[in-house]
């Protein structure tokens, strides 16, 4: 009987081992966004101006931006006209692919339209609090135009030896090459950088 009692003490040990204790963080499991719900974030956090392509099989992308430990959120969207509700809606629009060619400010280049293959914003919201990027009110939002893509993903780059790898929304354009757009989180703005031609 004593022999039983230990091997059912020994038991519920192991079973507390394994299950996640309250005090101990537990690692997010990845929950797919839904379209619906996804339009809706758009239209409270940017205004109804902004639009979910129907053509773009993954149109948001979500990854640590910032790096503050906080998931954020990348959302391709389109706009004709994304200036003049960033008063009402608090968000900032930037184009760091011009700047890349010292020309960005946004409220010349936004109305540039020179490859209408390419016609797609990234709405960009910086999580906060437990909600992350879905929280009512987000740590900072972003438009950035004149980004040249076919689609996104997310990447990793390297800025230097002694920290560890950013995330960076990677713009693909499947003809011409990849590109990286990240936060300089020193200079806080937005960057984008020319990647390798695609063969």
């Amino acid at each position: 009987m004593k022999f039983l009692g230990n091997v059912l003490f020994l038991a519920a040990c192991v079973a507390a081992a394994q299950s996640p204790q309250a005090n101990q963080p537990v690692a997010a499991s990845p929950v797919p966004v839904e379209m619906a719900q996804l339009a809706v974030t758009v239209k409270q956090q940017f205004g109804d101006t902004f639009s979910i392509p129907a053509k773009f099989t993954t149109p948001v992308i979500t990854a640590d931006f910032d790096g503050d430990g906080v998931e954020d959120v990348a959302i391709v969207a389109n706009s004709k006209d994304p200036l003049p509700d960033s008063y009402a809606f608090k968000y900032e629009v930037a184009d760091p692919y011009h700047a890349y060619f010292g020309f960005g400010d946004p409220r010349l280049t936004s109305s540039f339209r020179a490859d209408p293959e390419h016609t797609h914003h990234l709405l960009v919201i910086f999580g906060s609090g437990k909600e992350a990027w879905r929280s009512v009110t987000p740590k900072g939002k972003f438009v950035l135009v004149n980004v040249p893509f076919d689609s996104v993903e997310v990447g990793r780059m390297l800025l230097s030896k002694k920290k560890p790898p950013i995330f960076v929304i990677k713009a693909l354009e499947a003809q011409v090459m990849d590109s990286a757009i990240w936060w300089d989180v020193k200079k806080k703005r937005w960057r984008w950088e020319p990647g390798d031609t695609v063969q």
